[in-house]
């Protein structure tokens, strides 16, 4: 049997108890009603029996009260019931008022409150055997029509993510694709070459410089110089290349104390610091002429990576929701197997899916 053929038969057989069971209720419901006008017309002789003569007074006062409380409670719970479903709600509130009131009522009016136990009693057993009718023809609740909705929805939920996922992957591929055209673009090539090579002429040359005259530091340190180059260049050796016309000053004041063997770092630094230090400023104003038109690029480099992180984070947000709902899939799809085959048992045939 297919399965919407199988759905379609159990409605049906759901109707048709459903509807065996409504007659049920409505035959129940009759009966108890009279069970319930029985009640209240003893309830009401009950209310209209005067008390015996030979009576105690304050029994007399007691009972008085206790009848008028009994009957009004028990007339008030009794037409509660409109069907034969309520029985089961009122049996626990009657049998509380018999605890409560009956004690003193049953000395003197013993007869008619045992007729009136005896009804609650056929009323309690009118309710046992309509359970007892209505669980003969009793049909299994199947989940199998909602199930299959659920899944339903879940499945067009994950393809509407798998085809978001999609959507971003091609962003990232070409977001990815424009770097590398961009990075492969022969002026940024150049530029970044550029950039490269002055970059490691300028640290060599600094390198350098500083591996000569940072020869000076040692004995200019001994002198002890109140003298403010001294004190700077003795702090970092690049202050000589950045002001090499102070630096010489200092080396004409402290010459004539130098060892011979600094003679020559001296004569060096007359002839060829100044031009060095020139060179060197005329390189890094190169450079930053090349970093400038570089940033452009570097600028639309910078941009495009923060999209590609961006993008994947979305993408890895995406995997874990997807992860999760191909999960809460799997569950559904085995409460479906499981209500399939609770379906198959009820008709008692084997159900194909498709």
């Amino acid at each position: 049997m297919k399965l919407k053929e199988a759905l379609q038969e159990y409605e049906k057989r759901k109707e048709a108890i459903m509807k065996q069971r409504e007659g049920i209720s409505k035959k129940y419901t009759e009966s108890s009603k009279e069970i319930v006008s029985k009640i209240l017309r003893t309830l009401e002789n009950l209310e209209q029996k005067e008390l015996p003569k030979k009576i105690d007074p304050q029994l007399a006062r007691i009972v008085g009260v206790e009848r008028e409380r009994y009957t009004t409670a028990l007339r008030n719970m009794v037409r509660k019931i409109e069907s034969i479903e309520d029985i089961e709600k009122v049996l626990p509130e009657i049998s509380k008022l018999h605890v409560a009131h009956g004690r003193h009522l049953l000395l003197v009016f013993e007869k008619e409150v045992y007729e009136i136990n005896t009804l609650l009693k056929v009323l309690s057993d009118e309710y046992s055997s309509y359970i007892k009718e209505i669980n003969k023809i009793g049909i299994e609740d199947v989940e199998t029509e909602k199930l299959l909705k659920e899944l339903e929805g879940l499945k067009n939920l994950i393809k509407e993510e798998e085809r978001s996922k999609e959507e971003l992957t091609e962003q990232l591929k070409r977001l990815q694709k424009q770097i590398e055209e961009l990075e492969s673009k022969p002026e940024f090539k150049a530029l970044k070459e550029s950039e490269e090579k002055l970059k490691r002429e300028i640290s060599q040359k600094e390198i350098a410089i500083r591996s000569k005259i940072s020869k000076l530091q040692k004995p200019i340190k001994r002198m002890r110089m109140p003298d403010a180059t001294a004190r700077k260049f003795l702090e970092d050796s690049a202050y000589a290349i950045h002001h090499p016309e102070e630096f010489l000053k200092l080396l004409d004041r402290i010459e004539d104390k130098l060892d011979k063997k600094y003679k020559k770092t001296v004569e060096w630094a007359r002839t060829s610091l100044l031009r060095e230090s020139q060179e060197l400023a005329l390189m890094k104003e190169k450079l930053a002429k090349i970093e400038e038109e570089l940033s452009a690029f570097v600028n639309e480099e910078d941009s495009k990576k923060r999209e590609i992180m961006e993008l994947k984070r979305k993408l890895k947000e995406k995997e874990e929701k997807l992860k999760l709902l191909k999960k809460q899939m799997q569950e559904l799809e085995e409460e479906l197997r499981k209500s399939i085959s609770k379906l198959e048992h009820i008709l008692g045939e084997k159900i194909e899916m498709s």
